[in-house]
Parts: structure tokens; sequence; C-alpha cells
């Protein structure tokens, strides 16, 4: 057990997190720079992971992109519903994928949904939280690479058959940009006597597999056969990783890994209070909730077998309220924002620090992105730049937060929080 970093409130067991933190940590001044290349002489450079960016010409996203999604003060309450794939932004909303070039910042396609949508922007709830689309999810096989995301909608009757409601998931080549697959399914019992129509999440891929949220059922089909391959009723989806979608039954409060091809149960928790499974690596899945002793806890769960890799239990009832993030490579970001605790672990579960250390003088920044290796967000001073695996600084003066960022382009609220999110150039 070593010293917490949580306010007193929880204790945590991160291992060799004391050796981490204070000592054996690569120096500012060491850190390796961001690696700029250029392939044709006509095209930008880019940087991998970027430092800095230009702040003098953004380009402004679709409304889409942050619609319910940002507050007044131009702070993310929810995910964005943004995908950032090389030189394409693609952005869900619930009644059209939208593609946007991140060199002009032109929307160069929108496709939708066959039949009639479900949902349209104007008729979601304008206050945050009200706009339920999510971000679409890549799947990649091989050389082939298509971007997914699902929709509501409804087929319109033929003679006595009445209007039926659907779901439609629709598959995007991520090269051309071009329809690849579209498949019709059926809603969740519960979602086809709704009064209102609920939005279709999907979660994850492995191949030519992808899992969804429908209603209160998890769905997988493949995209090659254009077909539903099983369903799980009252079954709340949390995260895709490896081979297996794990989540939680809506009614007995035990998390499930179910194999992402057959739907066959790989493993299952005892029952618990509460639960509820979040994304953490590849490898790795997160569950927060309370035991039936009533004790909140925090673990990292193997995704494969279910085994526990780490646990942390409060010392009072305070619920954790922790959302974890992958860096693309081998670093998963965590962050409790009421504690104003921030951490990291490897994708073997190893914790490798985390702030805020008072012997080190240093405060937890809000952790907004994570991307190859760097850690983007804010502190009271302004935008900073982590080293994923160190936690140390970076970069103090990046020039923005940004909610997504890859190699070429980050996308941020303006600073001055007029509204929307908007395209900034790397240039470092």
């Amino acid at each position: 057990m070593v010293r917490n970093a949580k306010l007193g409130v929880f204790g945590i067991s991160l291992g060799v997190l004391a050796a981490t933190i204070g000592c054996g940590t690569t120096p500012e001044a060491q850190q390796p720079p961001a690696q700029a290349t250029t392939g044709a002489p006509s095209e930008r450079p880019t940087f991998d992971p970027p430092r800095t960016f230009d702040m003098s010409a953004p380009m402004p996203l679709p409304d889409t992109a942050s619609l319910s999604k940002i507050n007044l003060g131009g702070q993310r309450v929810e995910p964005l519903p943004v995908l950032l794939d090389g030189k394409r932004v693609w952005i869900s909303s619930v009644d059209r994928l939208e593609i946007v070039d991140i060199t002009s910042g032109t929307v160069t396609a929108r496709l939708r949904p066959e039949h009639e949508p479900a949902l349209s922007p104007p008729t979601l709830n304008p206050f945050v939280g009200g706009n339920p689309a999510q971000p679409p999810i890549l799947a990649e096989t091989g050389a082939q690479r298509r971007v997914v995301t699902a929709f509501a909608a409804t087929a319109p009757g033929q003679g006595t058959t009445p209007p039926r409601p659907v779901i439609e998931i629709l598959a995007v080549d991520a090269g051309t940009g071009r329809e690849a697959q579209r498949i019709e399914i059926e809603p969740s019992d519960d979602d086809q006597h709704a009064l209102t129509r609920k939005h279709p999440v999907v979660i994850g891929a492995r191949g030519t597999v992808v899992v969804a949220q429908v209603g209160t059922d998890a769905v997988a089909v493949n995209l090659d056969d254009r077909r539903e391959i099983w369903r799980r009723p009252d079954f709340t989806l949390g995260a895709v990783a490896g081979d297996v979608a794990v989540g939680t039954d809506a009614k007995t409060a035990v998390a499930r890994a179910l194999a992402i091809d057959s739907g066959t149960e790989r493993w299952h928790t005892e029952p618990a209070e509460t639960i509820t499974i979040k994304p953490g690596s590849p490898k790795i899945v997160t569950a927060t909730g309370a035991s039936r002793g009533r004790k909140q806890f925090f673990r990292l769960l193997d995704a494969a077998t279910g085994r526990m890799l780490d646990e942390s239990t409060a010392s009072s009832s305070t619920a954790y309220n922790i959302t974890c993030l992958h860096d693309g490579r081998s670093v998963t970001i965590c962050q409790d924002q009421r504690q104003d605790w921030a951490g990291a672990f490897d994708d073997s579960g190893k914790w490798l620090w985390e702030l805020p250390d008072k012997k080190a003088n240093r405060i937890a920044p809000t952790v907004t992105t994570a991307w190859h290796g760097a850690v983007y967000g804010r502190t009271a001073n302004g935008p900073v730049i982590l080293d994923a695996r160190t936690g140390e600084d970076r970069e103090t003066a990046p020039g923005l937060t940004p909610w997504l960022v890859n190699e070429h382009a980050a996308v941020a609220s303006p600073p001055d929080a007029s509204g929307g999110v908007q395209l900034y150039r790397a240039t470092g």
C-alpha cells in the first residue's frame, strides 16, 4: 500500500507507484520532441504526437459536432460524437453521418439513413446531455477500414402493413468515404413500444463483427454477411476489449463478458449492489460500483479472463466517478474530476503515476484526451501536455486544450468559449 492521492477519500493499491513518481522519470529537457514527417512536397508536415497548434486560422466544424455536448463555459460535459481519423473528421448525428476534410474544413459528404430517421437535431433536448449521438467507431480487418454508426428509423408501410421501427447500421469505407454496407435489424422490444425512440449506439468492433447497444439489447452484426449474429436482451454494454464485449445485466448487477463472434459468455463477476463497466485499454476494462456490503470500489479487470488486476476501495460513502481513455499505444489515463485526481496504468494493469503529488508540489490536470504517449489537459495555469508514461510536464504552452487530436490537427473549443468546436492544425 502506498500513499493515496485521492484527497483522503479513497485507498488505492498502486504497486510500484511510489518508485515511479519522483524517481526514474525523464526530465522535461530530455523528452523526445514530436516527430515531424512529410510526404509529397505539397503535403503539410505531420506531428506524432503534436505539441503546438496554429491558433490563427481555426476551421469551424458543423454544429452537430458539439450539439448539447458542451456547456456555456466551453467545457465538454459528454464525449463529442466525433471520430478523428487521418485527414478526415467523422461526425455522427441522430439523422446523418458527416465527413469533414481536415485540410479545408469543408463537409465533403453527408450520409443518411435509408428510411425516415426517428430523431432529428431540432427535436432533441437543447440542454447539455440532450443529444444521444456518440462517436462512430473504426472497424478494421486487414486492409479494410470502415467507419460505423447507427440510426433509429421508420420503414414505410405498404398495403395493409403499417410502418415499422427499424435500426440501420451504416458502414462507410474509411479511405473513400463511400457507403460500404448497410444492415437493417429490429429494435429491442421495449424500444418498439416506446413513445420516444432510443438512439442506437455502436460500442466497438472486432474484425467484421460490430457490437451495438440497441435499446435494452446488446446486438452484434457481421458487416460482410449483412446480418445480425446474436442478441442479448436486458444487457448494458460498457466496453469492447480484445475479442469480448463486456457489460452488465440490467436486473442482477452482474458484469459479463460475451464473445464478440458468438455471444457466448466467457466470464462473469459476483453479484454487486451496483456495477458499471467502462473502457480501459485494448486488454483491460474498468468496473466501478458498490459491493453487497455497500463498499465503493474501482477495479481493473482482465478482459480475457475477468481476473481482477487491481482494486481500490473507498474509505467513505463517496462513489468513484472515474473515466479512462487509452492513448492508442500502451497507456491508459484515468481521472476523477470530483476528487481532482489523475493517474495512468500500462497495458498490463500496472499503475505508472498519479497526481496530485504533494511532495513534488504538483497538481492534477483536467484531462481532455490522450494520443500516442501525450496526455492533453488543463490546469488553472492553462493548457498543458504530460508524458503518458511518466506524468511529467511535456509542454506547458501548447496553445489550446484539445478534445481530440491526431498527427494533423486538434478538435477543440475556441479559447474565448464562443461556442461550438473548431479544427486547429498541428504545428509542432
